[in-house]
Formats: structure tokens, sequence, C-alpha cells
């Protein structure tokens, strides 16, 4: 009897766990319905679809390359780009696919050497001459890859807050339930895709909490368009992967790195601590600047002190 009581309760739950799910990807769908671009962007043609970028400042000045994070877009860096800009930087910000408004890839190619091969398009098409690079969080993967692979298109790594995850993994991670649409799907559908999520999220990675809000709809445009949801969740095991191939998981490869590497960090990072910032300095061997009071997400937390760090990250000479 007891037994019997318990299956029915079982099923009752999974049938409400079920049908919440159902729900929550339908909602999603119906948000993802606008499919304008920007018209400030514009398209860059690479092995693996078109990219799109947000080019300011002079075409005859140094190219910067910006590689944003997960869930970020040539948008969220706007005032980082315009200030490079006015300083006379030719600024390239790109939106790395699924994010942004960049086509997605139908075959998910969305680990780092297919991303590095992205951008190493995207600074051929845009420039004559090595960029320095600038990458952020998850962006730092594929932006180191870029430098591992492509150094003669690198002039300078600088690394923001970077995501480069376990060195030498043991094993190729990931959760393999979550290579199932019908799992990962519904799960990005109620964290990142949901619009009252994302805010949420947002401030979990920031230390100065009241950075999150102003931000919240930038980050929100993109994601209005059709397919976002199916195409964040075929990203994921990229996200959760511990070993792809990439030369960048490798500390060997890291110390080895032939252009010059800067790191600005926030010393209250709960997301990629301080302490890994110090460890990838000494891999690179390469000087850290520490913004004390400052979480994961530099550039919206504090934008003086960080873009003070940013112009010296890439003026600075080599020693």
């Amino acid at each position: 009897m007891l037994l019997r009581a318990a299956s029915r309760w079982f099923l009752v739950m999974l049938l409400v766990a079920v049908t919440a799910l159902a729900v929550i990807r339908v909602a999603a769908g119906m948000r993802e319905r606008d499919g304008r671009v920007p018209a400030h962007l514009h398209a860059v043609v690479t092995p693996l679809g078109q990219v799109m970028v947000d080019e300011r400042g002079p075409a005859t000045g140094r190219t910067v390359l910006i590689v944003p994070g997960t869930a970020g877009w040539s948008g969220f860096w706007q005032e980082v780009s315009n200030h490079l800009a006015v300083r006379g930087y030719h600024v390239v910000a790109v939106d790395l696919p699924p994010f942004g408004y960049s086509e997605r890839d139908a075959a998910a190619r969305y680990d780092r050497r297919s991303q590095a091969t992205r951008l190493a398009a995207v600074v051929a098409a845009t420039t004559r001459n090595p960029a320095m690079v600038v990458a952020h969080s998850f962006g730092g993967g594929p932006a180191t890859e870029l430098a591992l692979t492509h150094s003669d298109q690198v002039a300078r790594l600088v690394l923001i807050d970077g995501a480069l995850g376990e060195l030498d993994p043991k094993s190729a991670g990931g959760v393999p339930l979550l290579r199932s649409s019908l799992l990962a799907q519904p799960l990005i559908a109620a964290t990142l895709t949901n619009p009252h999520g994302i805010g949420a999220m947002s401030r979990s990675m920031l230390a100065r909490k009241e950075a999150a809000a102003r931000w919240q709809e930038t980050l929100r445009a993109p994601m209005r368009r059709p397919g976002t949801t199916a195409a964040y969740a075929a990203w994921l095991p990229s996200l959760l992967a511990a070993d792809d191939g990439a030369l960048s998981r490798r500390a060997d490869e890291l110390r080895r790195m032939q252009p010059p590497v800067r790191l600005i960090w926030g010393e209250a990072d709960t997301v990629t601590p301080i302490a890994q910032g110090l460890r990838l300095a000494k891999l690179f061997r390469a000087p850290i600047t520490r913004l004390p009071g400052v979480g994961h997400v530099p550039h919206i937390e504090d934008p003086v002190h960080f873009l003070s760090a940013l112009d010296a990250a890439i003026t600075e000479p080599v020693r």
C-alpha cells in the first residue's frame, strides 16, 4: 500500500516537473521573435559562418579586438569600444556565436579551436597588422587559443578575469544528460534566456551588485532573436567541457605563449577567483592588475579604474 502511494506521488511530481519545463520552454519560444539586427553591426565571413562585428575608430589606428564572455556581445562593451576609439584605436568588438547577432552554427561548433578559427578570420578581414586582443571571462579561452595557434595575428593578449578552466584536465568532462535538447533547452529557458533570471545571474557575478541593472536590457536584446534558447542549449556542452583538445587547456602551452600577455582581475571575483589569475600570471610570466572590491565584470563595476588599467595594459612596453 505504501509503495503504491509513493509511486503515485512520484508520478504526480514527475508530471508536474515535466509540465513546468514544457511551459517554460514554450514561453521562451514566444519571447524569441525579433530577428532585427542593429544597423551599426556588419558581418564578417568566416569558415564557420558569419560573425557580426562592431567596428569603431579610425581604420588606420592600431586594431583592438574585443572578445566578450558568456552571453556577452559587442553591445555590452560599447562604452569600452568608444573609450578606445576616441583614443585613436581601431576597435573591432565581436559577437562570438551563439551570442549576440552572429550566425548560429547548426553543427554547434563552439569549442575553443572553432571559435579561434572564427576570430582569426575576423582579424584577417579587418586589419593587415597583428591585433591587440582583449578578452573577458569565457571569451578568454578562444582568445588564448587564437594567440597560441595564430600568434602572427596577435600583438598582445589582455585577459580580463579570464575563464580558462582547469588546466591539464584528466577527462573530457561535461554532463552527458545535457547533450539532450529535451533537458538542455528547458534549463536554458529557465535561466540564461529567462528575462527574470538574467538579472539575478548577472548580480551573482558582481561584487558591486547595483551595476547589473543598467545593463540588463543590453544583455537581453539579442536573446529575443528566434531560436536563441535552442542555440544556447547547443552551446552548453562547450561551456561544461573540461577538455576539447584545445592547446589553451595545457599549462606547458601557456608557458610557451609567444605574444606578450597582460591580466586584469577583480579581487572580489567569485566566478574566476583571483587565485586563478595569479596562477595564470605565473604561467605567462605576465603582470596582473588587481582591482580591489571588484567582481567578475570589471568594466561595468568600476569603469574608471578598469579603463585606466586597460589603457596601461595595451600601451605599456614589453619588458
